[in-house]
């Protein structure tokens, strides 16, 4: 992600992590769905299970992607100023290019183990949409096909304090559904 001035690409290039249910909308549809899960779960709303919204997640239909990012002032660095353009309501423009890279490359099967602290938990916040989908029973064909019943995600994730701790509230609720393919540890070091 790079800074355009007078249409011309400035500064330094920076490099991000997309996590596509992060974007405000779809971090709720599955916050909500989760719950309702969770209240089936426990007996109540048996009726009323909520699905995941699938029109906010039709590619075809996207026409904006969201950035999750830490306000860090003090350095004065991107973050710093992709901050102060919005504040300042300057409608700056930035060229983005992706994306990069492999992508985590999960097996299909078996105990798959991941640590994080802060900003860095977003890394694999999609592994948990994922495996949120497969507990929800809210994968198509193609997507049930990409995993065994015996694959397993442990995350191991630190934050500064609840205040901080992005994505915790969807990764607690997939918790809460005492899945044999989830399990989530959480350290606050407040």
């Amino acid at each position: 992600m790079q800074k355009i001035e007078n249409g011309k690409l400035v500064g330094n290039i920076r490099h991000y992590t997309v996590s596509n249910c992060m974007a405000a909308d779809q971090y709720r549809d599955y916050c909500d769905t989760l719950k309702s899960h969770i209240e089936a779960k426990k007996g109540t709303n048996i009726e009323k299970i909520r699905r995941l919204d699938s029109s906010l997640y039709r590619m075809e239909l996207a026409t904006n992607f969201s950035l999750t990012l830490k306000a860090y002032f003090e350095a004065k660095g991107f973050s710093a100023k992709m901050f102060e353009s919005w504040a300042a309501k300057e409608n700056g423009e930035w060229y983005c290019k992706g994306p990069m890279g492999k992508s985590l490359g999960v097996r299909k099967s078996g105990t798959h183990l991941a640590f994080a602290a802060g900003t860095g938990t977003i890394t694999f916040m999609d592994l948990s949409a994922y495996v949120a989908r497969l507990v929800m029973n809210e994968m198509d064909e193609n997507e049930r096909g990409e995993i065994d019943e015996n694959f397993r995600f442990e995350y191991y994730v630190t934050y500064f304090d609840e205040k901080q701790a992005c994505g915790l509230e969807m990764l607690r609720l997939l918790d809460a559904l005492q899945s044999k393919h989830f399990k989530l540890v959480v350290r606050l070091s407040s």
